[in-house]
């Protein structure tokens, strides 16, 4: 069984993007290689927002199947995984209400 691989590249931007290798459970019932970017909530949008209650938290999140590194170009699935032909599935999700949107 495949675990969990997160892809660590220096060209990587610092905050609110990872790539990682791991299970999608919504789209796909296998392990992918997806790009996630994650918006985290600030002292601002904690005082324009009363469902939010700490600094940090997850504002909204989307999930991207990739093949590729888009910073530094790696094919992801020498590593470890397969392509699929219909490749690029994708999630958003919406924290920043009381209850998840997902889009």
């Amino acid at each position: 069984m495949n675990s969990y691989k997160l892809h660590e590249c220096e060209k990587l931007p610092q905050n609110g993007v990872q790539i990682i290798y791991s299970m999608d459970n919504e789209k796909r019932k296998d392990m992918t290689w997806r790009l996630i970017i994650r918006c985290e909530a600030t002292e601002d949008d904690l005082d324009e927002n009363t469902f939010l209650e700490e600094i940090g938290e997850t504002l909204w999140e989307t999930s991207l199947e990739i093949i590729h590194c888009p910073f530094c170009g790696k094919f992801l699935p020498e590593i470890a995984g397969k392509t699929y032909p219909d490749h690029g599935k994708f999630m958003h999700y919406d924290c920043s209400g009381w209850a998840t949107n997902r889009k």
